[in-house]
């Protein structure tokens, strides 16, 4: 019988996504693209000089000219990643999520609650402009942008093998088969065209847009400058404004928070290698 191979602790999978964030780190130096440390990556290298000990989650995001042009060269070959290194596109029928994923297929992951890409990741974000809007605008495009993102969901966590899933599939068998005749390429493709409409570069304020991130924009100048702060005795690029982007999302970010709320926000394992039978 094949033995069932042990998941790794989150030391280990620490190791491994630091090796991807320095691989993805590596081609943006090389290719002059902007990019910074994002959300709870970005407070870790504030707080910690590490990766937040519980979260399994690495973030970091790009200006959409940047983003765009990141995706250009990885197709057009310009871009080669070492070894092991694969990119989970945005778009396309095999698309899972509005943004792009760098992986490393030495680690493969299991969800426990839905559909994931196969391996170890990193997330990378597209950063668009906010349109000068009033709040009550800004926020009925914000539910659209919910919606598409809800779709998205939905076409992953129906088809999952989970218990829950199976006592949900008879009685909102009609309210899911909506969602899922709409699919899932359909939804990222509207998304992040309507999330586009409004130019990074011609905008005054700039924000996540496309994955229910909206809450926190910032003024699109916070890119034009950038600093390096350190992960784990590595060097990676950060805006200049980061105490200032930290503060809007957190407020007291360097507070850890209590051990109660200390929880990793997936539900996903992971493997050397191979994914267990």
């Amino acid at each position: 019988m094949k033995k069932k191979p042990e998941y790794m602790n989150m030391e280990e999978i620490h190791a491994a996504l630091l090796g991807i964030l320095v691989e993805f780190d590596r081609v943006c130096r090389a290719h002059g693209l902007r990019y910074t440390l994002a959300y709870g990556t970005l407070l870790g290298a504030a707080r910690h000089k590490s990766f937040i000990p519980w979260d399994d989650d690495v973030d970091v995001s790009m200006p959409r000219p940047d983003y765009e042009k990141f995706y250009a060269l990885v197709k057009s070959g310009e871009i080669v990643f070492h070894d092991h290194f694969v990119l989970a596109e945005d778009r396309g029928k095999k698309a899972l999520y509005p943004f792009m994923k760098l992986m490393d297929d030495r680690f493969s992951i299991k969800s426990r609650s839905h559909i994931e890409v196969p391996f170890l990741y990193i997330d990378i974000f597209p950063i668009d402009g906010v349109p000068d809007l009033p709040e009550k605008k800004l926020k009925a495009m914000h539910r659209k942008v919910l919606l598409w993102d809800f779709t998205i969901d939905m076409n992953k966590w129906y088809v999952i093998d989970s218990w829950w899933c199976y006592l949900l599939r008879v009685p909102m068998f009609w309210f899911y088969l909506i969602f899922i005749c709409y699919g899932n390429a359909r939804a990222i493709r509207k998304l992040n065209a309507f999330c586009m409409k409004y130019p990074f570069e011609e905008s005054k304020m700039c924000d996540c847009r496309n994955w229910g991130l909206t809450r926190d924009a910032v003024p699109t100048s916070y890119y034009d400058s950038f600093c390096e702060l350190e992960i784990d005795g590595h060097l990676f690029m950060a805006i200049s404004e980061w105490d200032s982007m930290l503060t809007t999302r957190y407020g007291d970010y360097m507070t850890p928070p209590p051990e109660s709320k200390r929880k990793n926000p997936h539900s996903y394992r992971v493997y050397r290698n191979d994914t267990p039978d």
